[in-house]
């Protein structure tokens, strides 16, 4: 069936498609002080449709709202709106994306925060009656130095609580010339059986 099997293998691929066709804007938003979410999240959005011949509201689709399990410890609310939403092409279930774009400036603390909150709820979706394969955040950090960047996931990561067999992490950068690096991590709780990889870790 059409879809994806690995949110962030399926992101690095997007961002090098992206490096490859769109160096220039990727350079523009590396000079940016405050967000560009949106306009990353449809980008992402259009690649999916585009790359993987997914069908628009179908196998695809964004702004969803997922509704998470109230037998958790410290739940709060009943649903959680996610960025973005694709089908899993090996089963019958979904992967629920939460997008943030963090900015190294002084309200960095406040934005990482809010990374870590979307990742503890992406980890405590009501997985069954949604057919949820995965939950994940995705993030771009803007002007972060490497070893800042890694710390602060590996605290949303540890934040989240979670099986450490059931958590895919995976962090980078994309390298550009003059201009700062854009650094990023794919955060995924798995809900459904998946295949051992060596990717995941």
């Amino acid at each position: 069936m059409p879809g994806i099997t690995h949110v962030a293998d399926t992101f690095q691929a997007f961002l090098n498609d992206l490096q490859d066709r769109r160096t220039p804007a990727l350079k523009q938003l590396s000079r940016l002080r405050n967000g560009f979410e949106g306009w990353f999240k449809i980008e992402l959005y259009l690649w999916l449709a585009e790359r993987y011949g997914l069908l628009p509201q179908t196998d695809v689709g964004v702004e969803y709202k997922v509704w998470l399990d109230q037998r958790r410890g410290q739940m709060d609310r009943e649903t959680k709106q996610c960025d973005l939403w694709a089908r899993d092409a090996e089963t019958n279930g979904y992967h629920y994306i939460e997008l943030k774009v963090p900015f190294a400036n002084n309200n960095r603390g406040k934005m990482l925060l809010s990374a870590s909150d979307d990742f503890w709820y992406m980890s405590r979706l009501l997985a069954a009656d949604q057919s949820a394969a995965t939950g994940s955040v995705i993030q771009i950090g803007v002007g972060f130095d490497e070893q800042t960047w890694k710390q602060a996931i590996d605290e949303a990561v540890t934040y989240a609580g979670n099986d450490p067999a059931c958590v895919q992490l995976k962090v980078g950068a994309v390298l550009l010339e003059d201009a700062l690096p854009l650094q990023w991590a794919v955060m995924t709780k798995l809900y459904l059986p998946r295949r051992n990889t060596e990717r995941d870790r």
